[in-house]
């Protein structure tokens, strides 16, 4: 399933375009990912909980430098922390697989 969050797209597109495919690998969704989906779908925790634990899990394979040019290019010079955008927005999308392969299932309200 390849992301469709157009911050995500760019930052990938931006890692390949400076040669920077190893960033990608990084963040390709592994059996890390389905294990953190597995844990948190077995202890019952909230869409908040799992998106930000595969939040933190992500935040240390980003490339700042790549995130910070990409989140600006979307959203302006704005002051937040553009890794945090950037694993956020890929921790969605995880999630996004994690319920394509069953793996969790929530009710009620889940933030887009």
């Amino acid at each position: 399933m390849q992301p469709t969050d157009p911050i995500v797209t760019g930052y990938i597109n931006e890692l390949v375009k400076r040669g920077l495919r190893n960033y990608v690998d990084l963040i390709v969704p592994g059996d890390d990912v389905f294990r953190i989906g597995r844990e948190h779908a077995e202890a019952r925790s909230s869409y908040a909980q799992l998106l930000e634990s595969l939040t933190q899990y992500v935040k240390p394979r980003i490339n700042a430098d790549v995130a910070e040019q990409v989140v600006k290019g979307y959203l302006g010079n704005v002051n937040v922390d553009y890794t945090d955008v950037v694993a956020r927005r890929i921790a969605k999308w995880y999630i996004d697989i994690l319920r394509l392969f069953n793996v969790v299932s929530f009710s009620g309200y889940q933030p887009p």
